[in-house]
This record gives structure tokens, sequence and C-alpha cells, in this order.
């Protein structure tokens, strides 16, 4: 069993930071969760994330864009809102008739470890200001999402409803990337994971190919291995067991899973059915992992303007290179001939750049089965399919109709068969597909088309779901 560690620094739902700090960080001098006068929630952060402000009660989500020292505007805002430090408070104007005085909401924050074979993982534990926690989750990000920063604003939202949240930083994402002098540690890598430099450029590839995740220039990059779903699964059952040390074994755990961190989540809770009590599953966690890549591509491909016949053509280079037969053992002649045809005639087209190999440059077919074998052994052929059944405990899962990386009907379907196969008298589970939702349940509104929203559909139906848990 891995080894659990915890070092902790208490921190009090609010981070100041110093007058000169404002002028040299990307983030805003004061962080935290606040309340509204009727009572609504509001979060602000910038520490590891572009800075934001996401209000609750209007489901927006701000970026955060400095005026002057102490003040920010609300990017996208018609006409321009205004958030204003006037220590103790936050002030935000624009956004109601008028001026809201925003108040520190009490929640905790901890820095913690999750101490896992090889490697110490950053982690924040957010805790309720008052009362003993009954139910408490441990978040995994979606792969390429960054950091635990990419869980934002989620953590708020939980600690309200009364949940203590564990967020970490998985293998290679975010601090655990990182040693003390900033640079990528062996211990913090599986085999094949390399990380980012100090020039924040990718080195010799921080992703999975196949699995993108935006660069800095926001381009999609792509390249390394990541661990495997097991791997990453193990790490999250190390995140459970290190809660449950925390608050005591009568506090029930789940896991909250965000894209391929849904698979991880159903992967690790069917091995570990009587320690992990619930799963929430977000834009994933059924059906083939290596379908939700092809579904990803090919829409990629629509957005880059490639034609019927081109995206067709997209699709039967998917079907070959998703095709199991070439990473049998084994199979490595036929694998050979079969993909040296298929890379020849790609590079040719117009599609290959939202393929694997745009990334690759002029790679080698025996250099692409050496990568792509244990990332299909480990990731790609994933299918919760026999795993859904093993599961125990309340399940949501909310899946969105315009989710351009998830196919949400092909998951949601997938989703409903598995959890029908459970007999447990506390096996209810729950799957939504958010009606005009993207792969983050955000949707477009007319009010303000260029500020993300989450739908309203999925924060009633998330939100609803953790009271009747909590009170059970």
């Amino acid at each position: 069993m891995p080894r659990l560690g915890v070092s902790v620094v208490v921190v009090l739902g609010l981070v100041l930071v110093g007058s000169g700090a404002w002028a040299s960080r990307a983030t805003v001098p004061v962080e935290g969760v606040w309340r509204r006068p009727d009572g609504g929630l509001v979060r602000v952060a910038g520490e590891g994330t572009a800075p934001f402000l996401m209000d609750f009660a209007s489901r927006r989500r701000w970026r955060l864009e400095p005026r002057e020292p102490g003040v920010w505007a609300l990017a996208g805002s018609r006409p321009e809102a205004r958030v204003t430090w006037r220590s103790p408070e936050l002030v935000l104007t624009g956004v109601s008739a008028e001026p809201m005085v925003l108040a520190p909401a009490p929640v905790r924050t901890e820095a913690v470890t999750v101490s896992v074979e090889g490697a110490e993982l950053p982690a924040t534990l957010w805790l309720p200001g008052t009362g003993v926690p009954r139910n408490a989750v441990v978040l995994l990000h979606d792969v390429g999402r960054g950091s635990r920063a990419a869980l934002e604003p989620y953590p708020a939202l939980l600690v309200e409803h009364g949940f203590t949240v564990l967020t970490y930083d998985a293998r290679g994402t975010g601090l655990s990337a990182q040693g003390r002098d900033g640079r990528a540690t062996d211990a913090t890598r599986a085999p094949g994971l390399k990380t980012q430099g100090d020039d924040k450029r990718t080195t010799d590839a921080a992703l999975q190919p196949g699995l993108k995740r935006p660069g800095d220039d926001g381009r999609i990059a792509e390249d390394a291995l990541q661990p495997g779903l097991k791997a990453q699964g193990d790490d999250g059952l190390a995140a459970v067991r290190l809660l449950r040390q925390r608050l005591g074994p009568s506090v029930r755990v789940g896991l909250m899973g965000f894209g391929q961190g849904a698979w991880t989540a159903v992967n690790a809770s069917a091995r570990a059915p009587q320690e992990v009590g619930f799963l929430i599953l977000i834009s994933g966690g059924a059906g083939a992992v290596w379908k939700q890549e092809q579904h990803r591509m090919r829409n990629e491909g629509r957005k880059r303007g490639l034609t019927g016949p081109e995206l067709v053509d997209l699709n039967e280079f998917l079907e070959v290179l998703h095709d199991a037969r070439l990473y049998q053992d084994g199979g490595e002649a036929r694998a050979r001939k079969t993909l040296d045809f298929h890379f020849q005639r790609a590079k040719r087209k117009r599609w290959l750049a939202v393929t694997p190999l745009s990334s690759l440059g002029d790679v080698t077919v025996e250099r692409f089965l050496e990568r792509q074998r244990p990332l299909w052994r480990d990731v790609l052929s994933y299918d919760a399919a026999e795993d859904l059944p093993r599961v125990r405990g309340p399940v949501l899962a909310l899946l969105g109709e315009r989710d351009e990386t998830t196919p949400a009907a092909l998951t949601a379907r997938a989703l409903n068969q598995g959890l029908s196969k459970r007999t447990g008298a506390n096996d209810r589970a729950q799957v939504k597909v958010i009606e005009g939702a993207d792969h983050a349940l955000a949707v477009v509104t007319r009010e303000s088309p260029a500020v993300e929203t989450l739908s309203r559909q999925a924060l009633d139906t998330l939100s609803a779901w953790l009271r009747a848990l909590a009170s059970q």
C-alpha cells in the first residue's frame, strides 16, 4: 500500500498579497471564497490559474483584468463591471443594480501532500468553516488540463454543500512536475513521462500522443506518454485514504472525475468499491477512451474547415490507428506494413494536422509503435463496461450535449448500460445530458456571449444531487 503523508500549512479562505506583488505577478492580490449580501457564493482566484471571478448566482465566470492597484475589470462585461478591494471587503459593481459588498466566507484551506509510490503530489485540502464533515470528495482533473487549478471553481461549490474537498496535481502536472529548483524531477514521472522546463515550453513532450492540450500559445500540443489509467487510479485511491486518515472512518469519501479523470474514477472505484462511497462523473466515464479521441479529432477537423470527403478520409485513418491488432504481441510485422502505407498517404493530407502524427515530425513507424503500444495498453484501450457494474454507491454523471471532446450520447448510453447491472440497495444512478452545454458544462448566452457561463441545468442538477447525498 502506498505510504500516506501529510504536510500542513493552514490558510483561512482568504489570501492577501502585498501591494508590491500586484505589479510583478499575474495573480490577484486577494484570493478566496466570498459571500454576496443575498447569500450567494463568489469565488475569486488567481494563484496557479488565470485570474477570475466566479459568481454562482449568475453562473458567470469572468477573467479579471487589472485596471489600477486594487481594481479589476470583469472581462467581457458590458457595460464594464469591476471588482475593487477595500480591506477587508470586496466591492462588486456593474453586475447588479447596486454595488455589492462581498464578505469573506468561512472556508479553510490547507496545503497537504499525497504520498504515492515514487512521488509526492502537492495537494489542497478544502474544509467547511464550521461543523463536522460527513462527506468528502477527491477531485481528478482532466488529462492535459494543467493542474488542480483547472478544477476551479468546483471546490468552493462542494464546500458550500458541506463537503471536505481534496485536489492534487496529477503526476507530471503543476507543482508535481517540479523539484525545489523548479525543474522536473524523475520522482514525479512515470516511465516515458517528460515535463516542462524552466522556459515554460514543453520539453521533449509533456503530453501523450493523441491526447492533446492547449499550449501557452493557444495551439494544441502533444507528444509523450503519461501514467496509465490504473496508475492514475492508484494515486486517486491514495488521496481517498489520506482523507480517511485525516477525517476518520465514519466519513464517506467519493471521487469526482472530469474528462479522462472520470474514466480514472470509475477504474479506481471498481477496484476498491469498499473505499469509494460515491462517484460524480463530468464529461466522461464510459465507452472506450479511443472513441472519445476519435470524436475530438473529428471535431477539430471540422473547426479547421475540412470538407466532407476529407472528414471521411480522416475517420478511415483513425480507424486504422485505433485497430487493437496493431498493438498485439507478435503482430509487429503486420503493424509496420499497415502503418507505413497509411503514414505515407497521410503526409499529403490536410487532416494530418489533427492527428497524433502532427507533432511527431518525420517519425518512423518503429518509433511510433514504441510510443503508441503502452499508450494503447494503458489508456486508449480502456473501456469501463466491465468496471461500471462493480462500482458501489450513488453515481451522478453529467455530459454536455455539444461536447466536442466526449461524445455525449454514446457515453450516456454506455453509462446507463453499465450502471443498470448493479444490484446494491444504495446503488442509485443519475445520468444526464445537459442541453446546449460543452465539455466544461458551459453554455453560450445572448446576454454575455463572451463570458463563460455554467449551464443552469448542470448547476441545479449537481446542487440538488449534493443536497440529497448530504442528507443521507
